[in-house]
This record gives structure tokens, sequence and C-alpha cells, in this order.
């Protein structure tokens, strides 16, 4: 019954397509705004363990906000501002040091789909801002420096696990999920090809 359902619904939207000539949707970056807004306000587990110099750098990323902006520049990018707190230790000059400080990371990428979930493909980090003046946050700052790959990396693995996007909002969206062959980063919005 639920099959017979999902099918006529199915050939119900791939006919209105036809119908209509339209071969393509969009999902605005303000949708997509909101959709990361509402997952990142869900509790959060992000470790982050990375090795400088033969010492670990333990950390936990609260990530507090992101913004994501799409942009046609280099044939369309996926731009993410954040604003995280970060706390962990750091095992330096024969001592742990205690962090928590504010890290802003600034990417872009591109965005891929798998099923019914947008993903961001390989992040790069494009600028990392770390808050205040302490000994701690110079430490951190210079830290990151050095270990840009390996955040990054991080970034990459959360992010391929964490959609920014799902598309379930309409029973339109959730049929042309399906169908989608290519996706095309436009300034402000995402056109998911559908034939």
């Amino acid at each position: 019954m639920q099959l017979n359902r999902l099918l006529s619904i199915s050939v119900l939207v791939i006919a209105s397509l036809a119908l209509a000539g339209c071969n393509s949707f969009r999902v605005s970056e303000d949708d997509v705004n909101q959709e990361v807004a509402k997952q990142l306000a869900q509790p959060q587990e992000n470790h982050l363990e990375l090795i400088l110099d033969n010492n670990t750098l333990n950390l936990d990323l609260q990530i507090d906000s992101a913004t994501v902006d799409f942009t046609e520049r280099d044939g369309g990018l996926v731009l993410v501002d954040m604003i995280s707190n970060m706390t962990g230790t750091l095992t330096a000059f024969g001592q742990t040091l205690s962090l928590t400080t504010k890290v802003s990371p600034s990417f872009e990428s591109g965005v891929r789909i798998e099923e019914d979930r947008l993903y961001l493909v390989a992040p790069k980090i494009t600028k990392i801002n770390v808050e205040g003046s302490s000994f701690n946050d110079r430490i951190l700052r210079s830290t990151l420096g050095s270990l840009h790959d390996d955040f990054e990396k991080a970034l990459v693995e959360y992010f391929d696990e964490h959609p920014v996007y799902v598309l379930d909002h309409s029973p339109f969206e959730k049929t042309a999920a399906a169908l989608v062959k290519d996706i095309i980063i436009k300034e402000d919005s995402l056109e998911l090809s559908i034939f």
C-alpha cells in the first residue's frame, strides 16, 4: 500500500514537471541557513584530537552558529562562516594547559547529494580567527596555524556526517530528491537539476 502511494506520488511529480516544462528546482540560501540553525540547536558532540610535535591537542568544539552563502564565483562555491567555542587541553613546554576560546573558521566547499540529504564537500579553510589575548589563546592561534590541514580534515569529517539540508520539507522535495542528476550553485540558491 505504501509503495503504491509513493509510486503514485512519483508519477504525479514527474508528470507535473514534464507538463510544466520544469527540469529543476531550487533550494534557497535562507532555507539552508534555517536548517543549519535548527541542527546547531540540538546537542552536539564534536571532539577533535590533533597531533603537534608528538603532543596531543584534545579539543571539544561547540558550534554556536554557521552562516552559509552560495556564490557563483569560481564555478560555484558554498562559503561558510562559523562561530564556535573550543575547550580542551594542550600539552606544551612540559605542561598541560587548559584552553577555552572562541574560534571562528571560514571555509569554502562544494555540495553533493546523497539520497535526500545535501552535504558539503571538501571544505577548504580560508581563514581562522581565534579571539582573546591570553597566553593560551596565543598558543592556540599559533598551534592552529601549524595544524591547518588537521583542522581542515576534522571539518571534512564533520560535514561528511552532518548534512546541511534534508530534502523532506514537502512531498515534492522528497520525491524529486531521488531524481536529482546535478547541482548548480547559483547566487543565493542551489539549483537541483532533475532531468
